[in-house]
């Protein structure tokens, strides 16, 4: 279920409960065949109320009581964690660095967000903050984020934060064949620069190697701290494959030592579009034991 069909929380929760339905009656399933269910959602959030507090991109979501909403009519045990943590976990279990004892996972696409999985267990913090990795501040003097700083790495490598970048240049005077690819200023986005950038479009290869470049500090940063042993990134980077890995690589020693960098597996994600569901699920089956 798309969230966008969803509308607010008075008429969403409801509709969440009717598509549960129709999903076991398809399947001729009842509630006794379900163990519990894993619920990814967007930040911030709270684990330990089991509610969302204020998701950015579904205002009329914010305070919401979505776990304990659920367990009323479901009686079913529900285990709530944000998206990119819940990544992260389907990474773990189903992706190409399973079980790997520390692995991090990197959301890329409006966004920037990290799933950190720490001895195998998720790693959350006492806040449930740990893995906002889109709000490292790689330059205090930098442009404001929507969060309220300046210079997070979401601001140069979130896809919204691009496009708006890019929509300003243009509206300035930029020329460049990324207003061509996309057609109109609104649909200026990171898919249109990097059709440009592929045809050679002067201005689309400078942003494009700025993003690598802050990308790779970002990454580096994730090294140096966690020494992980695989990091694994998503949706943009699962688009554009080695447009992207192989820059990225030949920045990246500017950024970590050789030790963490030639011991971590750094990838681009097999579970494609599927990782959303793969998420809910490994939070259902693991869900006690986080």
């Amino acid at each position: 279920m798309k969230t966008f069909s969803l509308g607010g929380a008075n008429r969403g929760l409801p509709k969440i409960i009717e598509f549960i339905g129709k999903l076991l009656r398809d399947h001729n399933l009842g509630p006794e065949h379900i163990r519990s269910v894993g619920l990814a959602c967007p930040g911030p959030l709270s684990i330990k109320d089991g509610m969302l507090l204020t998701p950015p991109n579904l205002p009329g979501w914010h305070h919401t009581p979505i776990v304990s909403y659920l367990q009323t009519h479901l009686n079913l045990p529900i285990f709530m964690n944000n998206d990119a943590n819940a990544g992260a976990l389907a990474e773990w279990k189903f992706g190409s660095a399973q079980h790997v004892d520390h692995l991090i996972y990197l959301t890329m696409s409006t966004g920037i967000g990290g799933g950190i999985v720490v001895n195998g267990k998720l790693l959350t913090g006492p806040s449930n903050t740990a893995g906002e990795v889109g709000h490292f501040v790689l330059d205090p003097n930098g442009v404001k984020c929507p969060c309220g700083q300046r210079g997070c790495l979401e601001v140069y490598c979130g896809g919204g934060n691009l496009a708006k970048m890019l929509q300003d240049m243009i509206s300035s005077g930029a020329k460049t064949k990324i207003l061509d690819e996309a057609q109109s200023l609104e649909r200026v986005d990171m898919k249109s620069l990097i059709t440009a950038m592929k045809k050679g479009d002067p201005l689309a290869t400078k942003i494009w190697g700025e993003y690598i470049e802050k990308l790779a500090q970002g990454i580096g940063i994730l090294l140096m701290v966690l020494n992980p042993d695989a990091i694994i990134l998503g949706t943009v980077a699962v688009q554009t494959q080695e447009l992207m890995m192989q820059p990225l690589f030949a920045a990246l020693p500017r950024f970590a030592w050789k030790g963490p960098l030639a011991h971590c597996f750094i990838g681009v994600s097999k579970l494609g579009d599927k990782i959303g569901e793969l998420g809910s699920l490994a939070l259902a089956i693991d869900g006690p034991f986080l």
